[in-house]
């Protein structure tokens, strides 16, 4: 339970800080992880499910313990022949005690396999932890590239109005057609629509975020931090041993192998004889208001049992059953170690991706920054040519455009390699200490 208990003190670290953004609105990508934590529904159903499973983790639900019982019962006979009456009844109390004192060690195979199941739900929720965090950090970045889109939308619809504003003005000077004003008013519009559709998509974005942290629709929320990220240099090597050692899906494959193997046993265990104890005692009583035949008043007799026994059982045949079931656990487990050879094959073959990819858009992001700001220049340069009349406003639509494609291309650059870093340590196993 290690995993849990560095989750938990994960989420105590920032518990604070998470309290005291709250009255602001504004939320840092740590104190949106703390939220998460502790509010997102699939780590709450999984925690009920982590306490269901030390719950049934006992030595009395693995059958290590005795169960005792209280007896009491209540008889009466009436017997009516030629008008004679007859009634006799009793009252028996006792306790009774039953115990399996051997089964071929099925119980502490039952109780390790409680631990292991309760090891494997801990694997569960360390899993969704981290899958958790990583949608959290996507959804994040993914809210700060709209409200980047929707600050560029706007910044070229502003250049749009001064353009429409400009030609008008020509137009009263005799200077410029209707027709090019026609054109930047046209631009204008769409450029206008697109900053109102974008609206949307940052609301939504925003939406998603709540969703992700247990957040109410109708709380307010403003996101702090840029769309930037410092891309560090990994070892190839290390991260395939760490996808060994790290990775949680192996890890609970792992566990469900020796669940598995903890089967077979059990039903090996099954040749095995048993030897049950069985004891009681009791009291019978027998009153004379249920007894019509006692001829003292008041009287009830009655007497005290005791007993204490023993079965031992041993299967001599049963159709082969118990030889049927342990080679079908036998095949169960080697289709666990072949999903267990699958799954690391699969593994390695995405961080190899992975990490082509990593190479790959973190030359991109420095590529495409570049490329921005070459094209933010060529905007202002375009601007001034056609307020001197050395373009016309096509060519200057063209290179607004042209603009503005170009920075959303560098900000989605930033993304696909904030995708694929994230990617890389939640498959290696570091994503936990990578945002704590």
């Amino acid at each position: 339970m290690k995993q849990i208990i560095t989750y938990l003190l994960l989420t105590m670290l920032f518990v604070l800080p998470s309290r005291g953004q709250e009255s602001t609105g504004s939320y840092s990508l740590d104190q949106l992880i703390v939220e998460a934590l502790e509010n997102n529904y699939d780590i709450r159903i999984s925690e009920t499910d982590l306490d269901i499973a030390e719950l049934n983790n006992t030595i009395g639900n693995a059958g290590m313990l005795p169960t005792l019982n209280w007896e009491s019962s209540l008889s009466n006979n009436f017997n009516d022949r030629y008008d004679n009456d007859n009634q006799t009844g009793s009252l028996q109390n006792g306790v009774r005690l039953n115990w399996m004192l051997f089964n071929g060690f099925s119980a502490h195979i039952r109780k390790d396999r409680l631990e292991t199941m309760e090891d494997l739900s801990g694997g569960h929720l360390a899993l969704i932890v981290e899958n958790t965090i990583q949608a959290v950090v996507m959804a994040y970045y993914r809210a700060l590239l709209a409200e980047e889109q929707l600050s560029l939308l706007q910044e070229v619809m502003q250049l749009s109005e001064d353009r429409l504003q400009y030609m008008e003005d020509r137009v009263d000077l005799g200077a410029a057609t209707s027709y090019e004003a026609l054109q930047a008013r046209t631009a204008y519009l769409t450029d206008k629509a697109a900053y109102l559709e974008q609206e949307v998509n940052v609301l939504s974005t925003i939406r998603e975020l709540k969703y992700l942290i247990g957040q109410d629709e109708g709380e307010a929320m403003e996101l702090s931090g840029e769309l930037a990220f410092d891309a560090k240099d990994y070892n190839l090597d290390e991260l395939l041993s760490r996808i060994e050692n790290n990775n949680q899906s192996i890890q609970n494959q792992y566990m469900n192998l020796a669940l598995i193997e903890q089967q077979r046993v059990l039903q090996q265990r099954s040749r095995f004889p048993s030897l049950n104890a069985n004891a009681g005692a009791g009291h019978n009583v027998m009153p004379e208001s249920l007894n019509s035949a006692s001829n003292t008043p008041g009287f009830s007799d009655g007497y005290f049992s005791y007993f204490v026994n023993f079965s031992l059982s041993f299967t001599l045949f049963d159709g082969d059953r118990i030889n049927r079931n342990i080679q079908i656990a036998r095949m169960e487990e080697a289709i666990g170690q072949t999903n267990l050879e699958e799954m690391k094959h699969r593994l390695k073959n995405q961080l190899l991706n992975l990490f082509d990819q990593y190479r790959v858009r973190r030359e991109l992001v420095e590529v495409g920054q570049e490329n921005m700001e070459t094209a933010r220049v060529n905007m202002k340069l375009s601007e001034e040519k056609l307020r001197a009349g050395a373009i016309n406003s096509f060519n200057y639509r063209d290179v607004q455009l042209g603009y503005l494609q170009t920075s959303i291309n560098y900000y989605r650059s930033v993304l696909n390699l904030i995708d694929t870093h994230t990617n890389l340590v939640r498959i290696t196993g570091g994503i936990v200490e990578e945002f704590e």
